[in-house]
């Protein structure tokens, strides 16, 4: 049983260098940067993800915590809530239920769970504010962009680390040792669950769009310093057989082989380095491990980054070039396929029978929540840019009539 001493301070310190990631992200993934938003989403993200958070997430997300470990911190966050009554509801629970507004979040343990979720909360939101491409319409945006940390983060977050019923699968469908997602690729599955949805509803949205930003560089770098701290800052990882310093290494190879394979493929298409390429590479190769960080080796680390890679590579190729799709902002190629490739290489490398079947449960359970919530937010937007304006509300325009000045 966890015992009631003081956290040591390093967590806190590593999840303020969390708070780097989002602004890492901005730089990394290809966005039209004459936009005047676009320097400032990072902190409209972080701004939304934190009251959105503060208002209802936590409570979702750890409102069952205590279920899960015992600890005097936490002695308040014991309601999960499960669609079951009776029998195996403590194997289905769905969401947390206590804590709203932080009215349990007082204690250090509770406060640190809550500042050590906010990097990922932050870039789950900004990377769905990206992914949105030309629907990204300002207000628009901003509303559903609020759906992430106020409803859909929580929910990944708690059916994947905090009691939820993807934790559980062991018990309810034999499924190895249930999901296992050590540093949150179920938020950045969540992320491409939202940019499939936006990349099918907007499917002839022009050109690719290229990054040639001279801040690619800046960006990896806040990406790797912002990606040890989002991987070692949570408490819980206390209460788990694990060393932070190797998590930390393992993160930092799968980057290096996921930037390296990019790097040479852009020397070889290009007869020069591509700093977008490598970027992004660097970037798959960082969200494929976080799923598996905790239990791979140096050498299995560089693995799973490499294939992210080549993950990255040929879903851009298929996408922008055979369907002539477009995914805005490459969320779906550079984040969600390679989270996705990491939640299901635990199953592959975890010494456990069976742990396939419950990664692969979870990653789809995942994904299609955020992939049918856009797509019916998508849908009702449209149907309201396309129903007619009343009369008296339209422009001269459409009504048909010359303006004045034109007159």
């Amino acid at each position: 049983m966890p015992d009631a001493s003081p956290l040591p301070v390093w967590l806190l310190l590593a999840a303020a260098l969390g708070l780097l990631t989002p602004w890492g992200v901005s730089r990394l993934l290809p966005q039209k940067n004459d936009s005047p938003r676009h320097d400032m989403m990072p902190l409209m993200a972080l701004l939304t993800a934190v009251i959105g958070y503060a208002a209802t997430g936590f409570a979702l997300h750890f409102g069952g915590i205590g279920i899960l470990i015992e600890h005097p911190d936490v002695s308040k966050l014991v309601w999960e809530w499960s669609p079951l009554r009776q029998g195996q509801a403590a194997l289905w629970g769905v969401a947390g239920w206590a804590g709203f507004g932080m009215n349990a979040a007082e204690t250090p343990l509770a406060a640190m769970l809550f500042i050590s979720t906010l990097p990922l909360v932050i870039t789950t939101t900004l990377l769905a504010m990206l992914a949105l491409g030309k629907q990204n319409r300002g207000m628009i945006s901003l509303l559903f962009a609020a759906t992430i940390p106020f409803f859909l983060a929580p929910l990944a977050g708690n059916w994947a680390q905090a009691g939820g019923w993807l934790m559980h699968l062991d018990a309810s469908m034999g499924a190895g040792a249930g999901y296992l997602d050590f540093g949150g690729a179920s938020f950045l599955i969540l992320a491409g669950g939202v940019a499939l949805a936006a990349m099918l509803a907007n499917r002839d949205a022009g050109p690719p769009i290229r990054n040639e930003s001279p801040s690619l560089t800046r960006g990896a770098g806040l990406l790797l310093a912002g990606g040890v701290g989002w991987l070692i800052a949570s408490p819980l990882h206390l209460w788990l057989a694990t060393t932070p310093v190797q998590v930390a290494l393992n993160s930092l190879l799968a980057a290096a082989a996921g930037g390296l394979v990019t790097l040479l493929y852009g020397w070889f298409i290009s007869e020069a380095p591509d700093p977008a390429w490598t970027g992004r590479g660097v970037f798959g190769g960082w969200v494929s491990i976080l799923a598996l960080a905790d239990i791979v080796n140096p050498w299995q680390a560089l693995l799973v980054g490499a294939v992210a890679a080549w993950l990255v590579i040929l879903a851009d190729y298929f996408i922008e070039n055979l369907l002539d799709w477009r995914d805005p902002g490459a969320v779906f190629t550079t984040i969600g396929l390679p989270a996705a490739w990491g939640v299901l290489a635990v199953g592959l490398f975890a010494p456990v029978p069976g742990q396939f079947k419950a990664q692969a449960v979870g990653m789809v359970a995942i994904f299609l929540l955020a992939f049918f919530v856009t797509s019916i937010f998508l849908i009702l937007v449209g149907l309201f840019e396309r129903s007619p304006l009343p009369a008296s509300e339209r422009s001269p325009s459409q009504k048909g009539e010359t303006p004045l000045a034109e007159a």
